[in-house]
């Protein structure tokens, strides 16, 4: 995994790993990590058994399965013997089996189809094509996703197409045939179809990330179970209950069908941030300038909670208007420490004292040489009477900070500032008017239409932009989506939709940028409705994409021109084909073994300087991560057909890497055979073991590398 630490990895006390004749590394003590770490699972066919029986209950072959299959069934295990709850249905498979199985396909870019600038196209596509075979196609950006916001088929019956035999083999091209709602199986053929997309999904996503995926009522429990075990119920964010109509609905004989939901899930919840949504005019129309100030501000408290703790901040104070005592309301205290609230006081214009009044309580913040009601001279005292004085002029300019709520006649507050108030509403348990200081737990969340929009005004939307005929009776409102990626995905942040459809989530990222100045990118998949002949990724969803870049609308008349206004952007479209993609098959094998080398080095004598930082895959030509002491490490290896030899010339591209990064040596290099020695190179040999399990043998494919140009190789080195 790439963002797994390697702490607890055991140390390789050799430099190149020679196995036994059982295939683990001599030098590894533990037999489950020999098993884990050296051994990686075929992509050739028949070899990608990952369940404890195979399909005639014959004992799968451990040997052959990768580390990660080894650690995934532990946890299988390990969950049924703690006694968890775990989600079975007819034709289960590892979802990570049946994503070792698929190969990635090549992309074809329609050059008449694609949308903006040669900059704007690039950070935007919209991929026409299978969602499962995009997904694994778009290896790139494999962990680079923020957000993943998708409307997948909800099973309502001919909305989602079903192969069976994509149980032996993901990669039929066929799409199958619509399930309908009177399917007995419906159900565990949804889960079959999602499992391994969502899988995908979750592969997709940076360590923080987070996934939104929207349902309703009819799989909402199978859903977030298959989640809650996917990506474990601690990085359960909440569920979202937005409400999807105006006025119930007569559809169902019991309850009418008024809301649909948001299930939320991080990658790593820790990781994960969530942010602010954007200040209504509203809510900043409550702060006002009550007096010449030039901020404008609303009434604040100068209490805080906790009587019972705080007794020594329990005292009068005394109104330079009134000459009333004031104190803390109820289970409160004052909320700063005495001297500071001497300090607020005294800037009306009087001198304060501690006095003794017994009440019960501490001290009392009274007026010099003034008196408290019930004292003779009260109503006369000339103290009181010089401050009431000075308290009125100072009320007829700018207030201080702490101030006389109403004209003086008031308890003691404090100015809360907008300029000091968060830029933004924090996600709370029920949306509404009110701005919230402090954070608070999301949970499970109910949206009002006020504030998500009703599936009508989603559909309302995408007809004012393609015109009627459109054909979609379920449209996401924008407003919902926004707010999801305005919470969830970074103003610079990558956005992609497995699912597209009509092209929503691309729309609200474009429309968000325009009126923040982000820069957010979207990534789209989607392959229409053949059952229809209705490819309309490149109609519908391009379409309406294109619509909202131009600033186009389709008139009543059903004319087109530009009536709305434009928002900047472009986009690339592609068509998923069939062919295989050999140079991303060689990058995602590569990946792999870079996988299992980041999680085999450790250096036993160098606990303490932290875990290998892996870079983005296809950033360099050998450099593939860093340790924490600046350090280089690389990999020769691009396929059987290409040599790995470390030699002069490779040793020269490698140190051009590393000066270009600023790394210093020793420089960490992996390949097969090394005909260049030196003391800034540790040399490691990539072991028979992972190239076999790769499908490549030495004994066909010697790298084209003689003897005679070995010696001469290390004679030129030396």
């Amino acid at each position: 995994m790439n963002d797994e630490p390697l702490s607890h990895i055991e140390n390789f006390e050799q430099k190149r790993f020679e196995p036994t004749k059982h295939g683990a590394p001599v030098s590894v003590p533990v037999l489950f990590y020999a098993a884990c770490s050296l051994v990686m699972v075929s992509r050739t066919e028949g070899r990608d058994g990952c369940a404890p029986r195979g399909q005639g209950n014959e004992m799968v072959d451990y040997a052959k399965l990768s580390r990660d299959d080894l650690i995934r069934l532990l946890h299988e295990r390990d969950g049924s013997d703690a006694g968890g709850i775990r989600l079975t249905y007819p034709g289960q498979t590892p979802p990570w089996q049946i994503i070792r199985q698929l190969k990635p396909r090549s992309q074809r870019i329609e050059q008449s189809l694609c949308v903006g600038p040669e900059g704007s196209q690039s950070a935007n596509a919209l991929i026409e094509g299978e969602n499962l075979q995009a997904l694994v196609s778009l290896y790139k950006y494999r962990g680079q996703v923020d957000l993943i916001l998708t409307d997948p088929p909800y099973n309502t019956g001919m909305d989602f197409r079903y192969n069976d035999r994509w149980d032996e083999d993901p990669n039929d091209p066929d799409l199958g045939m619509l399930v309908p709602a009177d399917d007995g199986s419906r159900h565990s053929k949804w889960l079959r179809f999602m499992t391994p997309r969502l899988w995908m999904m979750k592969e997709m996503l940076k360590p923080g990330g987070v996934l939104a995926i929207c349902i309703d009522h009819r799989e909402l429990f199978r859903l977030g179970m298959m989640l809650d075990e996917m990506f474990g119920e601690g990085n359960r964010i909440g569920l979202l209950n937005w409400q999807k109509s105006y006025a119930p609905r007569n559809d169902q004989r019991h309850l009418s069908t008024a809301t649909e939901y948001v299930l939320v899930y991080a990658k790593n919840a820790d990781r994960s941030k969530t942010g602010l949504l954007p200040r209504t005019e509203a809510m900043d129309s409550r702060y006002l300038s009550r007096d010449k100030d030039p901020h404008p501000w609303k009434p604040g408290d100068l209490t805080a909670r906790g009587e019972d703790t705080h007794l020594s901040m329990i005292y009068a104070i005394q109104s330079p208007f009134t000459g009333e005592l004031h104190y803390p309301t109820a289970g409160r205290h004052w909320g700063s420490e005495k001297r500071r609230m001497k300090a607020y006081l005294e800037e009306w214009g009087s001198t304060y004292v501690e006095r003794q009044i017994d009440d019960g309580r501490q001290k009392a913040l009274v007026i010099k040489s003034g008196a408290i009601r019930g004292e003779p001279s009260f109503e006369t005292n000339k103290a009181l009477k010089t401050a009431k004085q000075k308290a009125e002029k100072i009320l007829r300019g700018v207030w201080p900070v702490a101030h006389w709520r109403d004209e003086g006649q008031g308890t003691f507050g404090l100015k809360k500032y907008l300029k000091d108030v968060k830029q933004g509403i924090v996600p709370t348990t029920y949306w509404s008017s009110d701005d919230f200081d402090e954070p608070l737990e999301l949970g499970s969340t109910s949206w009002a239409h006020e504030e998500s929009g009703h599936s009508q005004t989603g559909i309302n939307e995408l007809t004012a932009i393609v015109g009627r005929g459109h054909g979609f009776d379920t449209v996401k409102p924008l407003k919902l989506f926004k707010k999801i990626i305005q919470i969830w995905c970074p103003p610079t942040g990558i956005v992609l939709d497995p699912f597209a459809g009509s092209g929503t989530t691309g729309h609200a990222v474009l429309s968000l940028n325009k009126e923040a100045g982000a820069s957010r990118r979207f990534l789209l998949i989607e392959q229409g409705r053949p059952e229809r002949g209705d490819a309309y990724a490149r109609t519908l969803t391009y379409e309406r994409l294109k619509r909202v870049i131009s600033g186009e609308r389709a008139l009543k008349t059903g004319e087109v021109e530009v009536a709305a206004e434009p928002l900047d952007g472009g986009f690339r479209f592609s068509k998923l084909m069939d062919q295989v993609d050999a140079a991303a098959v060689l990058a995602l094998e590569r990946e792999e073994m870079v996988d299992l080398l980041l999680t085999s080095y450790w250096d036993q004598k160098d606990r303490s300087a932290g875990h290998l930082q892996r870079l983005p895959a296809g950033t360099h030509q050998h450099l593939f991560a860093t340790s924490g002491k600046g350090e280089g490490f690389f990999l020769i290896w691009n396929g059987p057909e290409q040599s790995s030899v470390l030699n002069r010339a490779t040793f020269r591209a490698i140190a051009a890497e590393a000066q270009a990064e600023g790394l210093t040596q020793p420089f960490h290099v992996y390949a097969r055979i090394s005909t260049y020695s030196g003391p800034n190179v540790e040399f490691y040999q990539i072991p028979n073991r992972i190239l076999d399990a790769l499908g490549f043998n030495e004994a066909l494919h010697p790298y084209g590398v003689s003897v005679e140009g070995n010696a001469a190789e290390v004679e030129s080195a030396a």
